[in-house]
């Protein structure tokens, strides 16, 4: 019972001393200080946002060009692999042809 009395005129000292040293003045000023720094978070975070969907669609069109890139060299190699075949198989026949 001791400690919640005292916890209670504890309590009392202290927002009487709040108050009579100019503690409004203080909240009023952190309160402003708080609106400055909400303001330029904000700022912060649509820059964030907008730097973030450039860098999605520059990912999207490099994803893009390198599809595009892939299904060429797939094309080149099976050409390349073609004409090797021909090449084989010609030199097969002149062995053919040649060999005894």
């Amino acid at each position: 019972m001791k400690k919640v009395l005292f916890g209670f005129l504890l309590g009392i000292i202290a927002i009487t001393a709040f108050l009579y040293f100019g503690g409004p003045g203080y909240l009023k000023l952190a309160g402003s200080k708080t609106e400055e720094a909400g303001a330029r978070l904000e700022k912060y975070e649509e820059g964030l946002k907008h730097t973030a969907r450039e860098a999605k669609e520059a990912i999207t069109d490099t994803a893009e060009t390198v599809k595009e890139k892939a299904a060429n060299a797939k094309g080149a190699v099976q050409k390349t692999i073609g004409k090797t075949k021909e090449a084989v198989d010609k030199g097969a026949d002149k062995v053919k042809e040649y060999a005894p």
